[in-house]
């Protein structure tokens, strides 16, 4: 019960910490890539069902924060969950590296599917060079922030009282 308190608390702290953050006009006006970090992280660390509940709401909270419209992160977060959920046997998962690498790739993934869901609905003209700069600008957000979350949520959940023994279990 408490593993599910702190991963819907979590989610709703990374979507205020993503919602007033700045955006970076380095890179195209783009925010560090909080929610979709949090989607990896569970994906990377929790059975199927604990990687969809994190996944969606995830996804919910990010369409719903951004200013386009819903669609984007409800097509992307479940598409970068299942892959790092896929390899998450094959790799180190606490790792720094590793969570450096798939946090890029999955802000770039996740990026992607964003510029081409608002490309083809219309609802944001497609320009080469700006969209190359936020893809490039939120794969180097996400090498940064996967560790963080990462790191925050292991102490967190390590602080969790581990019950043995009390009761009638």
């Amino acid at each position: 019960m408490m593993a599910r308190i702190l991963l819907f608390g979590g989610i709703f702290v990374g979507a205020l910490v993503q919602l007033f953050l700045p955006p970076l006009p380095v890179f195209g006006g783009i925010k560090p890539p909080v929610l979709a970090a949090f989607a990896l992280y569970y994906a990377l660390h929790r059975s199927p069902r604990g990687m969809w509940i994190a996944v969606f709401w995830a996804a919910l909270l990010h369409d719903g924060l951004d200013l386009g419209g819903f669609g984007p992160a409800l097509v992307g977060f479940p598409l970068i969950g299942i892959l790092a959920h896929r390899v998450r046997l094959e790799i180190f998962v606490d790792g720094l590296v590793t969570q450096m690498m798939v946090g890029a790739l999955g802000a770039m993934l996740a990026m992607f599917v964003a510029i081409l869901l608002y490309t083809i609905t219309g609802q944001r003209p497609f320009h080469f060079g700006y969209a190359l700069l936020r893809m490039v600008g939120s794969g180097l957000l996400g090498l940064v922030v996967l560790p963080l979350v990462s790191w925050t949520m292991k102490k967190l959940e390590s602080a969790i009282p581990k019950r043995r023994g009390y009761g009638w279990q």
